[in-house]
Protein backbone atom coordinates (compact mmCIF):
# COMPACT_ATOMS: atom_id res chain seq x y z
CA UNK A 1 0.00 0.00 0.00
CA UNK A 2 2.83 2.36 0.83
CA UNK A 3 4.23 1.64 -2.65
CA UNK A 4 0.97 2.73 -4.26
CA UNK A 5 -0.68 -0.65 -4.76
CA UNK A 6 -4.36 -1.21 -4.04
CA UNK A 7 -4.38 -4.20 -1.70
CA UNK A 8 -7.13 -6.58 -0.63
CA UNK A 9 -6.36 -8.97 2.22
CA UNK A 10 -8.13 -12.22 3.02
CA UNK A 11 -8.38 -13.87 6.40
CA UNK A 12 -10.11 -17.02 7.61
CA UNK A 13 -10.96 -15.49 10.98
CA UNK A 14 -13.67 -12.89 11.52
CA UNK A 15 -11.83 -11.36 14.49
CA UNK A 16 -8.82 -10.65 12.26
CA UNK A 17 -11.09 -9.28 9.55
CA UNK A 18 -12.68 -6.88 12.02
CA UNK A 19 -9.32 -5.77 13.43
CA UNK A 20 -7.74 -5.21 10.02
CA UNK A 21 -10.77 -3.28 8.82
CA UNK A 22 -10.55 -1.11 11.95
CA UNK A 23 -6.92 -0.44 11.00
CA UNK A 24 -8.02 0.80 7.58
CA UNK A 25 -7.37 -2.23 5.39
CA UNK A 26 -9.64 -3.71 2.73
CA UNK A 27 -10.32 -7.24 4.02
CA UNK A 28 -12.46 -10.17 2.94
CA UNK A 29 -13.22 -13.25 5.04
CA UNK A 30 -12.26 -16.23 2.90
CA UNK A 31 -11.31 -19.87 3.41
CA UNK A 32 -9.18 -21.44 0.69
CA UNK A 33 -11.42 -23.49 -1.58
CA UNK A 34 -14.58 -21.74 -0.39
CA UNK A 35 -17.32 -21.19 -2.97
CA UNK A 36 -17.66 -17.53 -3.96
CA UNK A 37 -20.92 -16.16 -5.33
CA UNK A 38 -19.27 -13.50 -7.48
CA UNK A 39 -16.00 -15.30 -8.15
CA UNK A 40 -15.24 -13.19 -11.25
CA UNK A 41 -14.92 -10.06 -9.13
CA UNK A 42 -13.10 -11.91 -6.36
CA UNK A 43 -10.38 -13.48 -8.55
CA UNK A 44 -10.03 -10.71 -11.16
CA UNK A 45 -6.78 -9.19 -9.89
CA UNK A 46 -3.52 -7.97 -11.37
CA UNK A 47 -1.74 -10.11 -8.80
CA UNK A 48 -2.71 -12.70 -6.20
CA UNK A 49 -0.16 -13.63 -3.54
CA UNK A 50 -0.94 -16.96 -1.89
CA UNK A 51 0.70 -17.09 1.53
CA UNK A 52 -1.02 -19.78 3.55
CA UNK A 53 -0.13 -22.67 5.84
CA UNK A 54 -2.66 -24.87 4.02
CA UNK A 55 -1.03 -28.11 2.80
CA UNK A 56 -4.09 -29.68 1.18
CA UNK A 57 -3.49 -29.79 -2.59
CA UNK A 58 -7.15 -30.33 -3.47
CA UNK A 59 -8.01 -26.84 -2.21
CA UNK A 60 -5.61 -25.36 -4.76
CA UNK A 61 -6.91 -27.55 -7.55
CA UNK A 62 -10.38 -26.25 -6.73
CA UNK A 63 -9.45 -22.60 -7.34
CA UNK A 64 -6.79 -23.07 -10.03
CA UNK A 65 -9.20 -22.80 -12.96
CA UNK A 66 -10.51 -19.45 -11.72
CA UNK A 67 -7.02 -18.16 -10.97
CA UNK A 68 -5.73 -19.27 -14.38
CA UNK A 69 -8.54 -17.46 -16.19
CA UNK A 70 -9.07 -14.36 -14.08
CA UNK A 71 -5.82 -13.50 -12.29
CA UNK A 72 -3.10 -11.80 -14.35
CA UNK A 73 -0.11 -12.80 -12.18
CA UNK A 74 0.34 -15.21 -9.28
CA UNK A 75 2.95 -15.54 -6.54
CA UNK A 76 2.92 -18.65 -4.38
CA UNK A 77 4.86 -18.56 -1.12
CA UNK A 78 6.31 -22.04 -0.89
CA UNK A 79 8.91 -23.53 1.45
CA UNK A 80 12.46 -24.86 1.26
CA UNK A 81 11.08 -27.99 2.93
CA UNK A 82 10.46 -29.27 -0.63
CA UNK A 83 14.21 -30.06 -0.84
CA UNK A 84 15.43 -33.37 0.50
CA UNK A 85 17.38 -33.43 3.77
CA UNK A 86 20.31 -35.17 2.10
CA UNK A 87 23.28 -33.06 3.18
CA UNK A 88 23.48 -31.24 -0.16
CA UNK A 89 23.37 -27.60 -1.21
CA UNK A 90 20.09 -26.95 -3.01
CA UNK A 91 19.52 -24.26 -5.60
CA UNK A 92 16.31 -23.89 -7.61
CA UNK A 93 17.49 -26.43 -10.15
CA UNK A 94 18.01 -29.18 -7.58
CA UNK A 95 16.59 -32.52 -8.66
CA UNK A 96 16.57 -33.85 -5.11
CA UNK A 97 13.07 -32.81 -4.13
CA UNK A 98 10.80 -34.45 -1.60
CA UNK A 99 8.33 -36.08 -3.96
CA UNK A 100 6.02 -36.88 -1.03
CA UNK A 101 5.68 -33.21 -0.08
CA UNK A 102 2.15 -31.82 -0.47
CA UNK A 103 3.73 -28.39 -0.92
CA UNK A 104 5.56 -29.65 -4.02
CA UNK A 105 2.25 -30.97 -5.34
CA UNK A 106 0.72 -27.52 -4.74
CA UNK A 107 3.63 -25.94 -6.63
CA UNK A 108 2.82 -28.12 -9.65
CA UNK A 109 -0.77 -26.88 -9.59
CA UNK A 110 0.36 -23.26 -9.28
CA UNK A 111 2.73 -23.67 -12.23
CA UNK A 112 -0.24 -24.35 -14.52
CA UNK A 113 -0.97 -20.63 -14.28
CA UNK A 114 0.35 -18.71 -17.34
CA UNK A 115 2.23 -16.16 -15.21
CA UNK A 116 3.14 -17.63 -11.82
CA UNK A 117 6.30 -17.32 -9.73
CA UNK A 118 7.13 -19.55 -6.77
CA UNK A 119 9.18 -18.32 -3.83
CA UNK A 120 10.63 -20.97 -1.53
CA UNK A 121 11.34 -19.26 1.77
CA UNK A 122 13.51 -20.78 4.48
CA UNK A 123 12.52 -20.67 8.17
CA UNK A 124 10.93 -17.35 9.11
CA UNK A 125 12.38 -15.10 11.80
CA UNK A 126 11.65 -11.49 12.63
CA UNK A 127 9.37 -9.41 14.85
CA UNK A 128 7.43 -11.68 17.22
CA UNK A 129 9.46 -14.64 15.90
CA UNK A 130 12.75 -14.35 17.79
CA UNK A 131 14.58 -17.68 17.32
CA UNK A 132 15.69 -17.57 20.95
CA UNK A 133 12.09 -18.49 21.84
CA UNK A 134 11.83 -21.48 19.51
CA UNK A 135 13.08 -24.10 21.96
CA UNK A 136 11.53 -23.22 25.29
CA UNK A 137 9.31 -25.33 27.56
CA UNK A 138 11.36 -28.49 27.27
CA UNK A 139 11.59 -28.63 23.46
CA UNK A 140 14.90 -30.09 22.35
CA UNK A 141 16.86 -29.04 19.28
CA UNK A 142 17.03 -32.02 16.95
CA UNK A 143 20.07 -32.61 14.73
CA UNK A 144 22.15 -29.97 16.56
CA UNK A 145 25.03 -30.21 14.08
CA UNK A 146 22.75 -29.46 11.12
CA UNK A 147 23.03 -26.04 9.46
CA UNK A 148 20.24 -23.49 9.89
CA UNK A 149 18.37 -22.09 6.89
CA UNK A 150 16.55 -18.91 7.88
CA UNK A 151 15.26 -15.66 6.43
CA UNK A 152 14.14 -12.42 8.05
CA UNK A 153 10.60 -11.14 7.45
CA UNK A 154 11.97 -7.90 5.95
CA UNK A 155 13.80 -9.89 3.27
CA UNK A 156 10.69 -11.96 2.53
CA UNK A 157 8.79 -8.76 1.83
CA UNK A 158 11.76 -7.29 -0.05
CA UNK A 159 11.97 -10.28 -2.41
CA UNK A 160 8.23 -10.16 -3.12
CA UNK A 161 8.48 -6.42 -3.84
CA UNK A 162 11.38 -7.01 -6.22
CA UNK A 163 9.56 -9.77 -8.11
CA UNK A 164 6.60 -7.42 -8.63
CA UNK A 165 8.76 -4.44 -9.63
CA UNK A 166 10.81 -6.47 -12.11
CA UNK A 167 7.90 -8.53 -13.49
CA UNK A 168 9.90 -11.67 -12.71
CA UNK A 169 7.20 -14.15 -13.66
CA UNK A 170 7.31 -17.89 -14.36
CA UNK A 171 10.36 -18.42 -12.18
CA UNK A 172 11.33 -20.07 -8.90
CA UNK A 173 13.40 -18.29 -6.25
CA UNK A 174 14.88 -19.47 -2.98
CA UNK A 175 14.80 -16.95 -0.15
CA UNK A 176 17.38 -17.56 2.57
CA UNK A 177 20.16 -15.75 4.42
CA UNK A 178 23.76 -16.24 3.29
CA UNK A 179 25.24 -18.17 6.18
CA UNK A 180 24.31 -21.45 7.84
CA UNK A 181 25.85 -21.96 11.30
CA UNK A 182 25.14 -25.20 13.13
CA UNK A 183 21.92 -25.28 15.11
CA UNK A 184 23.70 -25.72 18.45
CA UNK A 185 25.81 -22.61 17.80
CA UNK A 186 22.95 -20.50 16.52
CA UNK A 187 20.22 -21.33 19.03
CA UNK A 188 22.62 -21.08 21.95
CA UNK A 189 23.48 -17.51 20.94
CA UNK A 190 19.86 -16.59 20.27
CA UNK A 191 18.71 -17.83 23.68
CA UNK A 192 21.57 -15.91 25.28
CA UNK A 193 20.36 -12.71 23.62
CA UNK A 194 17.12 -13.00 25.60
CA UNK A 195 18.81 -14.23 28.79
CA UNK A 196 16.78 -17.43 28.43
CA UNK A 197 17.84 -20.84 29.63
CA UNK A 198 20.03 -22.43 26.97
CA UNK A 199 18.21 -25.00 24.83
CA UNK A 200 18.73 -28.72 25.19
CA UNK A 201 20.11 -30.65 22.24
CA UNK A 202 19.09 -34.11 21.11
CA UNK A 203 22.37 -35.63 19.96
CA UNK A 204 20.66 -38.85 18.87
CA UNK A 205 18.81 -37.28 15.95
CA UNK A 206 20.28 -36.76 12.51
CA UNK A 207 19.04 -36.38 8.97
CA UNK A 208 17.91 -32.76 8.61
CA UNK A 209 21.12 -31.60 6.97
CA UNK A 210 20.83 -29.38 3.89
CA UNK A 211 21.87 -25.89 2.81
CA UNK A 212 19.70 -23.54 0.75
CA UNK A 213 21.47 -21.58 -1.97
CA UNK A 214 20.12 -18.02 -2.43
CA UNK A 215 22.29 -16.95 -5.39
CA UNK A 216 19.44 -16.91 -7.90
CA UNK A 217 17.61 -14.23 -5.93
CA UNK A 218 20.76 -12.11 -6.11
CA UNK A 219 21.87 -12.73 -9.69
CA UNK A 220 18.46 -12.77 -11.40
CA UNK A 221 16.55 -10.30 -9.23
CA UNK A 222 19.59 -8.30 -8.16
CA UNK A 223 18.20 -8.46 -4.64
CA UNK A 224 20.45 -7.30 -1.81
CA UNK A 225 19.58 -8.95 1.48
CA UNK A 226 18.98 -6.63 4.40
CA UNK A 227 19.92 -9.43 6.80
CA UNK A 228 22.39 -11.74 5.03
CA UNK A 229 23.96 -12.85 8.34
CA UNK A 230 21.70 -14.88 10.61
CA UNK A 231 23.90 -14.03 13.60
CA UNK A 232 23.27 -10.29 13.18
CA UNK A 233 19.55 -9.85 12.66
CA UNK A 234 17.27 -7.34 14.35
CA UNK A 235 14.09 -8.70 15.89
Amino acid sequence: MQSGHTVTITSTQQTKVDQLKADGFNVIKYNLGQAINNHNAFFSRDLVIIATTCKQPHHFVGISEKLNKLTKHLIYISSTSVYQNNGEIHDEGSKNLDQESPILEIEHTIQQHPSATIVRFAGLVGPQRHPGRFFQQGRKVKSPAAPVNLIHLDDCIGIIHTIIDQHAWNQIFNGCADNHPAKFVYYTQMASQLDFQLPEFDENTTGSHKIIDNQNSKSVLGYSYKYPDVMNMTF
